[in-house]
């Protein structure tokens, strides 16, 4: 939809799924890297070893956010990165043994990676169906594993669009019961939920730092000793050998600082918005009849998923940037231009019930009150919808 003029005044942002701003600390950490200490990493004089000690800083602020060793931990561009290396990058143990499964609400990085796995004849893919609150259903994934051909099983620690948490340990378990590895996107979860590598259990782990104030363009993946994983990026075997390219010292800095700073405040912070949303969760019920999604208990803090009856969702969303300042969306950043959401038709909704479902996803920087005038706007909105006959 085309707005009639563009919001002058100050904008709320609620899509902190999608990316968030970064943190004042964050860049104040970065900027020291992008002037008078530029040196590349890998050199021996005095710039050099200055930025090979702030990447190895960083690469235990990263890790101890999931409680694991900073060896562990190789920095890539971000998580479809991170994901992408993960599934491509896996070497079977046999030839009999090359079937991946992953589940049906995973991130477009992980299912076109599958994809393309089974397109090179590299490995054949299942989908893991998921119930009606979004989470995989074990029992059918232990049917795929029992005949010992799945190698490799991908399933998120907790879902971009509904935030529904997903029995990581169980699902874990499973795989270490057929002998598969595990690999888990952590990218919405990291920073948000406590995360300890011993309850998680996951092979590999992809995280990313522009969802928790960090800047864009890093992320990192979790490889536990010995799995199999071979590089997807060759050349001078940066990353003690696993992922080659000079390293971005300024991005991995922020990337660090971010890490330090969610793992500092995340119990507080993470309480506080789970009160907020669930508070306009029950307004948007009363007011719009909205409906819930995602597992009622189970769900990461920040994410509210309502499917709103009769709205068009991408236009109230058209409506709310335009002409009141609010940022949201209808779910994942990468597919919300398509209109749909593989995730909720997963979960069984309707395709008319998908394109009417809102995203609201908060940070740290949102505040009660800033929700609250998120409700009223939102009221003005379907209003104008109503006068405009698009409701």
């Amino acid at each position: 939809m085309k707005p009639d003029f563009e919001w002058k005044g100050e904008e709320i942002y609620l899509d902190n799924a999608a990316t968030t701003v970064m943190d004042d600390e964050v860049v104040r950490a970065m900027q020291p890297y992008l002037e008078e200490r530029f040196g590349n990493p890998e050199t021996v004089y005095r710039l050099g070893r200055e930025a090979r000690d702030a990447v190895e800083t960083a690469r235990k602020q990263v890790a101890r956010v999931i409680r694991c060793k900073p060896e562990e931990i190789y920095f890539t561009s971000g998580g479809t990165e991170s994901n992408n290396w993960a599934i491509k990058g896996i070497r079977f143990q046999s030839p009999g043994k090359n079937i991946i499964v992953v589940g049906s609400v995973e991130h477009a990085s992980v299912v076109e990676s599958a994809n393309w796995m089974m397109r090179m004849g590299l490995a054949s893919e299942y989908m893991a169906p998921v119930d009606e609150f979004g989470m995989v259903k074990l029992d059918a994934l232990e049917l795929y594993l029992k005949d010992g051909k799945v190698g490799l099983v991908s399933v998120q620690f907790a879902n971009n669009e509904v935030g529904t948490i997903q029995p990581v340990a169980a699902i874990a378990d499973l795989c270490k019961k057929y002998g598969a590895l595990f690999h888990c996107d952590a990218v919405q979860a990291y920073g948000k939920v406590e995360m300890d590598i011993d309850d998680i259990r996951a092979d590999m782990i992809s995280i990313s730092a522009h969802k928790i104030h960090g800047p864009m363009g890093v992320g990192a993946l979790y490889v536990k000793a010995g799995t199999p994983l071979e590089p997807l990026l060759h050349g001078g075997g940066h990353e003690s050998g696993m992922r080659s390219g000079t390293l971005a010292v300024q991005q991995i800095v922020g990337f660090g600082k971010a890490a330090e700073m969610a793992d500092d405040v995340r119990g507080v912070e993470m309480s506080r918005l789970s009160s907020v949303v669930d508070s306009l969760a029950k307004d948007m019920a009363l007011v719009f009849g909205a409906v819930r999604n995602g597992h009622p208990t189970n769900r990461l803090p920040n994410i509210l998923s309502v499917t709103v009856p009769k709205m068009d969702a991408s236009v109230i969303c058209g409506i709310m940037c335009s002409h009141y300042g609010i940022c949201l969306s209808t779910g994942a950043a990468c597919s919300t231009a398509k209109g749909d959401s593989h995730v909720l038709r997963a979960m069984g909704k309707s395709a008319f019930a998908a394109t009417s479902t809102l995203r609201i996803s908060l940070s740290r920087y949102n505040t009660e009150s800033q929700v609250r005038l998120f409700v009223s706007r939102l009221q003005a909105g379907v209003n104008e919808m109503s006068k405009r006959s698009l409701i």
